[in-house]
């Protein structure tokens, strides 16, 4: 990575980490309405997990071409 790529990712680094957040909400209320009794915390093990494996599939892809 170059220097200006360095400093332009450091510049979206908050507004990636609000989407980030923005999206796991997103999760946690689709979750909240689909499952009756949900277990908050499982759900957020459950939604980290989601999008570690997503984010895992799609670095993989990338390198793949």
């Amino acid at each position: 990575m170059t220097d200006v790529q360095n400093i332009e990712i450091e510049r979206y680094h908050e507004r990636i980490t609000k989407d980030l957040r923005d999206m796991i909400e997103k999760y946690r209320e689709i979750m909240d309405w689909d499952v009756p009794e949900n277990d908050t915390v499982e759900a957020d093990r459950l939604i980290f997990q989601a999008i570690h494996t997503a984010l895992a599939e799609i670095e993989k892809a990338q390198k793949a071409g």
